[in-house]
């Protein structure tokens, strides 16, 4: 090990599945839906994650048994791209070397220095680039991520399917991707087609909610949609899905169910990364933290300096509200809910999901296939 690593530290992340590495704070666009603005727009000390110390983390994690390793930002694309990407692709090549089995790099695509990375030899170990757009068209991209952006990152999507690599969209869902088209469609539908048409391999969504959490004061709520409104999209939508309408896989979060539901299958619907201890958020201030709500927040699990992971036994400690040992709904979003007849699910929750982790290391997904008697 190159940390010292707190025994607490160990004992809750047993089961370590995932590494999410914001590699740097630093971002060529600032999105309005961007729940890590905060870090992004003001950050005191270190803006990145310096070279020896990523790859002394990830080292350490691969150790603790991580096979899928995320490489974000900010925009990760930024990182040693006056030294000609060479950290950037240090990192990539080492966890490849390392023995993790999927490495992923998340982008927003927006920039024509981008088409030259995806040149690189050692660029093209990844195995997966995913791409950040959040419309079908120019007129509905570009609110929400700049003007341009969709142009220049659609040019490097479609380089990057010549070039072979396995491209995904990522996809915030907002208001303007709830309305319906001449068609009849959901303009989400739309977005599933679109992806399709780029050559993309999978489409995956995120959903803008108000969700009661930190990340609500530096969103604009112009963009959110109501729970009642997207349990409605979602059910259609999902329908579809199971039809095999789509030729992609798509992997798109339930967020919200009924009580009764819930109460049928806690063990199921209970599913928290937190309370899983199966992957890792890094930072570069420092902060190592479970759930991507508590972005550019004080919380998280542990701090890494000074060649030691220490564990955090303060009040900044994310999971002291959590109730570890029993399924519930998600914690960090219970608070606005808790009057209403349904329940928040983690937003990871994303329910028969082509997700490496789970078809590698059986997870969650086995729980409700054993509980319906399907898994012998």
């Amino acid at each position: 090990m190159n940390f010292d690593i707190d025994a607490k530290f160990l004992k809750h992340f047993r089961n370590l599945r995932q590494v999410f590495l914001y590699i740097t704070d630093e971002c060529n666009l600032r999105c309005v839906q961007c729940i890590y603005k905060p870090s992004i727009t003001y950050q005191l000390g270190r803006k990145e994650i310096g070279l020896e110390t990523a790859l002394a983390l990830i080292s350490d994690f691969r150790e603790l048994e991580a096979s899928k390793l995320s490489i974000l930002g900010g925009k990760p694309t930024l990182y040693g791209s006056s030294q000609n990407w060479k950290p950037l692709l240090r990192v990539i090549v080492k966890a490849k070397e390392l023995g993790y089995e999927y490495v992923r790099l998340d982008t927003n695509g927006a920039t024509e220095k981008f088409s030259s990375l995806l040149l690189k030899k050692d660029f093209k170990k990844l195995d997966e680039i995913s791409f950040s757009i959040d419309g079908p068209t120019a007129e509905i991209n570009d609110p929400i991520r700049g003007k341009g952006t969709f142009d220049e990152c659609v040019s490097n999507v479609k380089k990057a399917v010549r070039l072979g690599y396995n491209v995904n969209i990522t996809c915030c869902i907002h208001r303007n991707l709830v309305t319906r088209g001449a068609s009849g469609d959901l303009l989400v539908e739309c977005m599933i087609r679109f992806a399709t048409s780029l050559g993309a391999k999978r489409i995956n969504f995120h959903v803008l909610f108000d969700r009661g959490t930190p990340e609500d004061t530096w969103t604009t709520p112009e963009v959110h949609i109501s729970p009642q409104e997207w349990m409605g999209i979602y059910s259609e939508i999902n329908k579809n899905i199971e039809a095999g309408k789509y030729q992609i896989p798509v992997r798109i979060p339930q967020s919200f169910i009924a009580w009764e539901e819930f109460e049928r299958n806690p063990d199921y619907y209970g599913f928290c990364p937190a309370k899983l201890g199966e992957r890792v958020l890094v930072h570069p201030n420092g902060i190592i933290r479970i759930c991507s709500s508590l972005l550019s927040t004080p919380y998280g699990v542990a701090r890494y300096s000074n060649d030691k992971i220490v564990w955090d036994d303060g009040l900044t400690n994310e999971l002291q509200d959590h109730q570890l040992n029993k399924p519930t709904p998600c914690t960090n979003q219970s608070k606005k809910y808790s009057d209403e007849k349904f329940v928040p699910l983690c937003f990871s929750f994303k329910s028969k999901q082509d997700e490496f982790i789970w078809r590698q290391k059986p997870g969650w997904e086995k729980i409700r296939t054993f509980k319906e008697g399907k898994n012998e």
